[in-house]
């Protein structure tokens, strides 16, 4: 009888709205103010418009309160919130624009003399110019300083200023510490726009940290120390630094990078390559300091303070202070601090004696971070970290049924079961056991997985699938790592010596996490560099899944099953159809590299070509700023990849662009890849490992089936040059030139030609003028630019380059003719557009101003 009449009082509730109200307050509140940020930044208007706005709202609200309902004054608590986080932002927003340094910082970069504090610890990292052969000189090292600016010198004198820099400085500054006050010469710059189709906002990056411009300083002889005050990070800079030295020397010279940023989250001494096999294997997460990593120190604390047999209030206070301890070594990194809000609520609750609420309590922790830094909102790392753990508590409960009755059937049923296993022989208990955690880790491992897919393809534009096996092999050696990294650092700090077994046994277990996850990465099908779909999409996936969790029983689980692959479906589909060229057209995009070229050309029937791919001082082969020109423009095929010549500025991109593409064959003029250059030999083992083929190419040789497209007839190929057994001189006058015309007008693409190579070329016949013609060699002063201009007699001259590149020098001697100049270095990613016609149009790439 209670049972039927507990039933019918469930079946009478007020629905699954209110219950969810009932059940998530703070998951309410917190949504809602997250939304009040986010319109907030979205508002074009001036700061006192946005707070009258957000005034009139939170006052409408208020006197709604008063009068209304109690399910009304519900909805009015949420929407007090909303307008209370939308006047929060708009006033922290405008704290970040009022900093004065902003106005005195300029694009390109001035000499200055800064006065300021150190504000956190500092962190070093390899020098990424350490191993080029004109920088052998300098430091090996750089060091990273985020500096609370005090004064600056302008003219004569110093003058107050307000703002924080991030200073980069060549050089080993280690001893240095939060409080410490500096005065720096360095090169003051602003954090500059994005300058291509697709690129990462740095911007947004730098805001989230506080930081208004940087200063680039060439030796450590330049920061100057003044004094010192007092600051409570000072003994937390010393830990974490002495952490780092005790983790680089006791692990390994291989595995120390991985030690340190697995145990105290210094990422920067991780290599790119490895970073790459951690993105593409969905486990980057391991080696960014996150929740996971405090849970496995809260649990090393806890048996810690059980061996200790701690009473119940000194064990929880030792595992508190573990907890902030570790929290503040890492560098309150918000997915660490986010943790640090869940454990330390358990904790409380488990004194109290009262049962806590996992989603409230989450809710609760992003509530703080969002007061702390409404940044925090937008940051990737934030959003993929509560995405997790939401997803993990979610996914750890049990389906909710219609109505009480049903929960007790269910109950009754697995009393029932644990009953029949219980007289079942011992291997079959404990095979069950295994199977059943094993089978629970891969659940878990595969929902966190797919309800992260999302951000992490839009972020890092790659769909990872054999992340969901990779993350419960590793588990164990995570553990196991992330114990005896920390046994090494207190071990160490006691007395050396006992750092070196545990530095060794944290060193094997990286090495074997290392190797399974390389393996991981060559599984066939296992991951997929795709470009990514729109922000739009990503807000509808997630907004869905958010509204579906107001629903209960099984429907709301089914209907969540099937949202997720119609989802990824149609997100694939907007994702490799963006915006498509007018039919007739070819577009050819200078990608701004800095000192370098690279050159994306495409037409409207969708097949895609690239005219090198490098920069200068590329050392790790990172091909960013060209993946995301790609990408943009929905690619993942490229016809062929065409290098010029064996400057490593023309080619040095080509392992990334191999790893993330698939490109048909690389053409190159004769013995290019048999250069003797260094850079080749990452560029050689790429293509072998890719399996592309190459293609020699002269100006003597016929390979039409190398362009063949849908619309042939109407753009054609032509090499010019090399001749056939080449000319004396450099790589540079043998560079491969590439003519394209298309109904009639002309694009000249001649890498770094100069003579004796430009007398060759133009003893050829002309081309038809008023094309456009990248100019030789970035535009340097000392190409024969007279004969190639009086032979070409372009139009629109583009000159892909970096700060050599913008001199008036250059300009002078490249509109000489009267041909319109364009420089990268100056105006971004240059678009040139043939149409049907024949006609040029040649724009540069305008990113969205802020």
């Amino acid at each position: 009888m209670t049972s039927a009449a507990k039933t019918r009082i469930d079946s009478n509730s007020d629905g699954p709205i209110h219950d969810f109200w009932a059940r998530h307050p703070l998951l309410i509140l917190a949504i809602a103010f997250a939304a009040g940020i986010a319109i907030d930044s979205c508002l074009p208007h001036r700061l006192a418009v946005r707070q009258a706005a957000w005034m009139v709202v939170a006052s409408a609200t208020i006197v709604t309160f008063f009068f209304g309902t109690n399910a009304i004054r519900r909805v009015a608590i949420a929407v007090l919130f909303f307008a209370f986080a939308g006047l929060y932002h708009a006033y922290c927003d405008a704290r970040y624009q009022s900093a004065s340094i902003l106005s005195i910082a300029t694009t390109d970069g001035e000499p200055t003399i800064l006065e300021g504090v150190i504000m956190r610890p500092i962190v070093i990292r390899k020098n990424p110019l350490g191993d080029w052969p004109r920088h052998q000189e300098e430091s090996p090292w750089q060091s990273i300083i985020q500096l609370n600016l005090r004064k600056i010198r302008i003219e004569d004198r110093f003058e107050p200023c307000r703002g924080h820099v991030h200073v980069v400085c060549t050089g080993y500054l280690a001893a240095l510490r939060p409080g410490d006050e500096l005065r720096v010469f360095g090169q003051l710059q602003q954090i500059n726009h994005p300058t291509n189709p697709g690129e990462l906002d740095l911007r947004k990056v730098y805001r989230h940290r506080g930081i208004h411009a940087r200063v680039d300083v060439d030796a450590e002889e330049q920061v100057v120390l003044l004094g010192s005050r007092f600051a409570l990070d000072r003994p937390i800079a010393s830990i974490a630094t002495r952490s780092r030295e005790l983790l680089l020397k006791y692990t390994g010279d291989t595995m120390g990078p991985l030690a340190v940023a697995l145990v105290i989250g210094q990422r920067e001494f991780v290599d790119s390559e490895t970073r790459d096999l951690l993105l593409v294997t969905g486990t980057a997460h391991l080696l960014s300091v996150s929740g996971l990593h405090l849970a496995i120190v809260i649990v090393l604390a806890s048996w810690t303070a059980t061996l200790l047999r701690f009473p119940l209030g000194i064990r929880i206070g030792f595992i508190l202070t573990v907890c902030c301890l570790y929290t503040a070594i890492t560098g309150g990194r918000p997915p660490v601090m986010r943790a640090a809000v869940l454990v330390a609520v358990v904790m409380t609750a488990i004194w109290l004696r009262r049962p806590a609420q996992p989603i409230n309590t989450l809710s609760m922790a992003g509530l703080l971070l969002m007061i702390l830094n409404p940044e925090n909102l937008f940051h990737v790392g934030v959003q993929l970290s509560f995405v997790a753990v939401g997803t993990l508590f979610l996914c750890g409960q049990r389906v909710i049924q219609s109505s009480r009755g049903a929960e007790i059937a269910v109950e009754n049923e697995e009393q029932l079961d644990r009953l029949i296993h219980s007289v079942a022989p011992a291997f079959v208990r404990y095979g069950r056991y295994v199977l059943i955690r094993l089978g629970r880790a891969v659940w878990y491992s595969g929902c966190v997985s797919l309800i992260s897919m999302p951000l992490v393809w839009h972020q890092f534009h790659v769909v990872s699938f054999v992340s969901v096996a990779t993350n419960v092999l590793l588990s164990p050696f995570l553990f196991w790592s992330l114990a005896n990294g920390v046994l090494t650092v207190i071990g160490g700090s006691i007395f050396e010596p006992l750092a070196i077994v545990p530095g060794c046994l944290c060193g094997w277990g990286l090495a074997t996490m290392h190797w399974v996850i390389a393996v991981a990465a060559t599984v066939p099908a296992g991951h997929f560099w795709l470009p990514s779909p729109p922000a739009g999409m990503v807000v509808l996936f997630y907004g869905v899944m958010i509204a579906s969790l107001s629903f209960r029983g099984r429907f709301a689980s089914s209907f969540r099953y099937a949202w997720i692959p119609t989802w990824g479906l149609a997100a694939w589909f907007f994702a490799m159809n963006p915006s498509p060229l007018p039919e007739g057209t070819l577009q050819a995009t200078f990608v701004d590299v800095g000192h370098g070229t690279s050159v994306v050309i495409r037409g409207s029937d969708g097949h895609v070509w690239l005219y090198d791919c490098g920069r200068l001082a590329n050392i790790g082969g990172s091909s960013r700023d060209i993946d995301s020109v790609l990408w943009s423009t929905g690619t993942t095929r490229i016809d062929a990849v065409f290098l010029s010549h064996a400057d490593s500025d023309h080619y040095n991109a080509l392992p990334g662009i191999l790893e993330r593409f698939r490109v048909d064959r690389i053409v190159t003029p004769p013995g290019l890849l048999m250069e003797s250059e260094s850079g080749l030999i990452a560029v050689r083992k790429a293509i072998e490992e890719a399996n592309v083929a190459v293609v020699e190419l002269t100006d003597l040789s016929n390979r039409p089936f190398l362009f063949q497209t849908a619309s042939q007839e109407h753009h054609a190929f032509k090499v010019l040059h090399p001749p056939a057994g080449g000319v004396d001189g450099s790589d540079n006058a043998n560079s491969l030139v590439l003519q394209i015309e298309h109904y009639g007008s002309t694009l000249l693409l001649p890498g770094d030609l100069e003579p004796p190579g430009t007398q060759v070329l133009i003893d050829k016949p002309r081309p038809k003028p008023g094309g456009v013609l990248m100019a030789p060699h970035h535009g340097s002063l000392t190409m024969d630019a007279e004969a190639i201009l009086q032979w070409s007699r372009p139009a629109d001259v583009i000159v892909s380059g970096g700060k050599r590149a913008k001199k008036p020098e250059v300009q002078r001697m490249l509109n000489a003719y009267g041909s319109e100049v364009h420089v990268t270095a100056n105006l971004g990613a240059i678009c040139v557009t043939i149409d049907r016609d024949g006609k040029i149009r040649v724009a540069s790439w305008d990113a969205p101003q802020q």
